[in-house]
């Protein structure tokens, strides 16, 4: 181009007036919205678990026996169709002999049971009469050495019913209606072995004698137990019958039981009163209360 100065000058302004094309960048990734969480997964329904019932064996099949430290004694007393001159009043003043037992329990559906019970107390007592007395149609006389025994027994059925609550549904409190039938009797001898034995004129004198009574009666009452734990109980219950000119009986119980896996040891306190029938020309009452001991053996907890 030597020749034509004028045509480089007119390229050259060509090639500066030619846009500046940049190299061509990468296109930016677009973003992506973040994605939500997983859903939880659904949970079933379930109900809130109800809370269980203390296991204490309450009302489970048992048998339990007991030894009653009792205390007290029954007394003879002169009863209404007593014709004789004399009075048959006399007391035992002897304490009572310990007075063992038993109680099987079985089950009776929805929390209640039925229990079979049985208790025998028996004494001994020497006293002297305090007057002239006829005692089963044998006749003492004032200051008279007597001496006397007593044999006390005592069944009773009761059908323990639970009342409140129901169902228990974990409550510790109970509250239960007892409804019961009781037989009772005592029976005693009386002996004067100071008296002769025959008069002047050879003739037997009779100085012992003896004497039964028994009555079968109803009772009711109310029981109330505490379960803090499925180990530890608390009872009380309470229960009698009673109508005018007619024999009396009640009962009354207390005690803390624990139980170490199939057996319970109860410790407590218990009272018995009874009366047989005033109508006849004589009758016995008394009332034996004192410490409680029991063993239950529960075969199938």
């Amino acid at each position: 181009m030597k020749g034509n100065p004028s045509g480089a000058v007119l390229c050259l302004s060509l090639l500066l007036a030619l846009p500046v094309v940049s190299p061509a960048q990468p296109a930016a990734p677009q973003q992506q919205p973040p994605a939500p969480p997983p859903a939880a997964p659904a949970k079933p329904n379930v109900e809130p678990p109800k809370p269980s019932e203390p296991q204490t064996g309450e009302n489970a099949l048992s048998l339990e026996i007991f030894y009653w430290l009792s205390r007290g004694h029954p007394d003879l007393r002169t009863g209404a169709t007593n014709l004789g001159p004399n009075p048959s009043d006399l007391s035992f003043p002897a304490k009572t002999k310990g007075a063992p037992g038993a109680v099987l329990s079985v089950p009776a559906g929805r929390e209640n049971s039925l229990r079979f019970s049985y208790f025998r107390a028996s004494g001994a007592s020497n006293a002297t009469a305090p007057q002239d007395l006829t005692v089963f149609s044998t006749a003492y006389n004032k200051g008279d050495y007597v001496e006397s025994n007593y044999v006390l027994n005592n069944i009773k059925i009761s059908y323990d019913y639970l009342s409140f609550p129901f169902p228990v549904k974990g409550s510790k409190f109970r509250l239960r209606t007892l409804w019961e039938a009781q037989y009772t009797s005592i029976k005693s001898t009386f002996n004067a072995p100071l008296k002769p034995t025959s008069d002047s004129a050879g003739n037997l004198i009779v100085n012992d004698t003896s004497g039964a009574k028994s009555f079968i009666y109803p009772s009711f009452g109310l029981g109330v137990g505490y379960v803090p734990s499925r180990r530890l109980r608390v009872e009380a219950k309470a229960s009698g019958f009673l109508f005018p000119h007619r024999p009396t009986i009640w009962d009354a119980q207390g005690t803390i039981n624990y139980r170490f896996r199939r057996v319970e040891v109860a410790l407590g306190a218990r009272a018995f009163h009874f009366r047989t029938s005033p109508k006849n020309e004589q009758y016995f009452l008394g009332t034996l209360f004192g410490p409680y001991l029991g063993l239950r053996f529960l075969p199938f907890r």
